[in-house]
């Protein structure tokens, strides 16, 4: 019988595994306008980079193969609603199941676009390592100071990889396996 998961709980054990501190969400909050004022940047910097990439950029194709203009800025708008939920990050709220959501629809393609496949997770690993590295490099541009930007850098990477953890449970199966004992081996010599 599948085992429920409480997202929440998840959640709360992987930002204090990662160590996400009270202190370091506090630095996102202060920090979120200046990230927010840089948002369309990022996304198009992000979907930039997607359509680098033959597999990743056949998600963004029209029939005839032409870069699908309205999806995108469909996606860099949804891309930017997260940046601003990840801002206000609350474990307790309703924020686990929209990311889990996120994974459905990543792993779990539309029936109208079923030839596509899902989003290989890769592609979800590797967009939050492109956003890292993004944030941080506006974040050290916005604050001038580079001790601050460090720790602010740090708190959002934590925040993220929280947040990866649960976008890649929409896409692995995490049935937790019985304990298996381990094969007694017999050490006589076999007999002809």
């Amino acid at each position: 019988m599948p085992q429920l998961v409480d997202w929440a709980a998840r959640m709360r054990e992987m930002a204090e595994f990662v160590g996400l501190t009270p202190e370091e969400l506090a630095l996102v909050r202060s920090t979120g306008p200046l990230v927010l004022n840089h948002a369309e940047e990022l996304t198009s910097a992000i979907y930039d980079h997607f359509l680098r990439f033959p597999q990743a950029r056949r998600f963004f194709l029209t029939e005839d193969g032409q870069v699908d203009q309205e999806r995108l800025a469909r996606r860099k708008h949804s891309l930017a609603r997260w940046l601003r939920d990840s801002i206000e990050f609350r474990i307790e709220e309703d924020f686990p199941v929209q990311l889990l959501a996120t994974a459905a629809v990543h792993s779990h393609p539309p029936s109208h676009r079923e030839h596509l496949g899902p989003v290989p997770s890769r592609y979800m690993i590797g967009t939050i390592a492109f956003t890292q590295t993004a944030l941080a490099q506006v974040l050290r541009q916005e604050l001038g100071d580079d001790a601050q930007a460090w720790r602010a850098s740090l708190a959002w990477n934590k925040l993220l990889i929280v947040q990866l953890d649960l976008l890649l449970a929409g896409y692995v199966n995490e049935q937790p396996a019985e304990p298996r004992m381990k094969p007694k081996i017999d050490t006589r010599e076999a007999t002809p």
